[in-house]
């Protein structure tokens, strides 16, 4: 495996809430670009990811933590998270690793790969046709909700929730 990548980077725009559902909408978007990618993710994967965007310091290693602390301890860096692509409802992801020159890739929940992406300082990744096709283009501000204007219609709703 190498260290090339194909796809598009993302940055974590922030989150929405999915009216009918009450289920945590992360939105990804690539740099310059008013369009967004939803996932839907679970309670706790949304609050691992603010807690991380804002700066807080938990009192004790949460999660993804203590992955990010297990991957220093073992001398590894997590180059990148990709969203790889969209199976139903659900988003498939994996982490790129480098090991002193020996590259992994592991299977993981998107929600999770950038969780630990944000910790770990990596970059995120979608294949452009994966994000072509679930784009959704960000509304008018309403109330403060920088959520997609029709997100709540998209058909890719990742089930985090129900893969633990």
């Amino acid at each position: 495996m190498s260290r090339e990548h194909a796809g598009m980077r993302m940055e974590v725009k922030g989150f929405a809430l999915d009216e009918d559902t009450k289920i945590p909408i992360l939105l990804l978007q690539p740099p310059g670009r008013d369009e967004v990618l939803p996932i839907w993710i679970g309670p706790s994967e949304a609050s691992a990811i603010a807690l991380t965007l804002s700066g807080a310091e938990p009192q004790r290693p949460l999660t993804h933590d203590l992955i990010q602390r297990v991957l220093e301890g073992l001398d590894a860096r997590l180059l990148r998270t990709e969203v790889t692509a969209l199976e139903g409802n659900t988003f498939l992801g994996r982490l790129l690793l480098d090991r002193k020159g020996d590259f992994v890739a592991v299977d993981c929940r998107p929600s999770d790969g950038i969780a630990l992406a944000l910790r770990c300082g990596a970059e995120i990744y979608v294949p452009a046709e994966l994000f072509e096709a679930q784009k959704k283009r960000l509304g008018p501000p309403s109330g403060g909700d920088d959520g997609p204007a029709d997100a709540e219609d998209s058909d890719a709703a990742d089930d985090d929730e129900d893969d633990d």
